[in-house]
C-alpha cells in the first residue's frame, strides 16, 4: 500500500518537474509567499508580477526566462493552495533571521508595487512577519526599505 502511495507521489513530482525547472526549496517557498501577497487583495496586477520577477532575478540570481516560468507556474498552482504554513516552515528551517527579514522586505515590495495597501495585505504582512519571528520594528524597517 505504501509503495503505491509513494509511486503516486513520485509520478506527481515528475510531472511538476517537467512543468517548471527545479527550484531550490527555499526559493519556491519565498515565491509562494510573494504570490500570496500579490493575490491576497483579489487583484493580480502586472506591476506586482513584474516586481516578483525582478526580485527572483536580483535576489536569487535566476535567469529571466526561469524566473518568468517559475512565477507563472506558482501563480497557476496558487489557486489550489490552501495554506502558507508549509512555506513558512521551509523558510524557518533554511534561512537565518537576517534572511527572513529580507523576505519580509521582498513581501512589502510586492504589496507596495501597486501603490495601495489594503486591509487584507496589511493583515497578511502581520501574520507572515509574526510566523517568521520578525519583530514589528524590523517589519517597519523592512517596509521603509521597500518604499525606497
Amino acid at each position: 500500500m505504501f509503495q503505491n502511495l509513494k509511486n503516486i507521489f513520485d509520478k506527481v513530482k515528475q510531472e511538476n518537474n517537467s512543468e517548471v525547472e527545479i527550484l531550490e526549496q527555499e526559493i519556491y517557498a519565498v515565491l509562494s509567499l510573494l504570490i500570496e501577497a500579490c493575490k491576497v487583495d483579489g487583484i493580480v496586477s502586472d506591476d506586482e508580477i513584474e516586481k516578483i520577477t525582478i526580485l527572483l532575478i536580483n535576489k536569487f540570481h535566476l535567469e529571466s526566462s526561469k524566473a518568468k516560468n517559475a512565477v507563472n507556474f506558482v501563480l497557476e498552482k496558487a489557486n489550489e493552495k490552501v495554506e502558507i504554513f508549509s512555506d513558512i516552515k521551509v523558510i524557518l528551517d533554511t534561512m537565518d533571521h537576517e534572511e527572513r527579514i529580507k523576505v519580509v522586505e521582498m513581501l512589502w515590495g510586492v504589496v507596495l508595487a501597486d501603490g495601495n495597501i489594503d486591509d487584507y495585505e496589511s493583515n497578511l504582512m502581520r501574520k507572515i512577519s509574526s510566523l517568521l519571528h520578525v519583530s514589528s520594528f524590523e517589519t517597519a524597517e523592512a517596509k521603509k526599505r521597500a518604499l525606497n
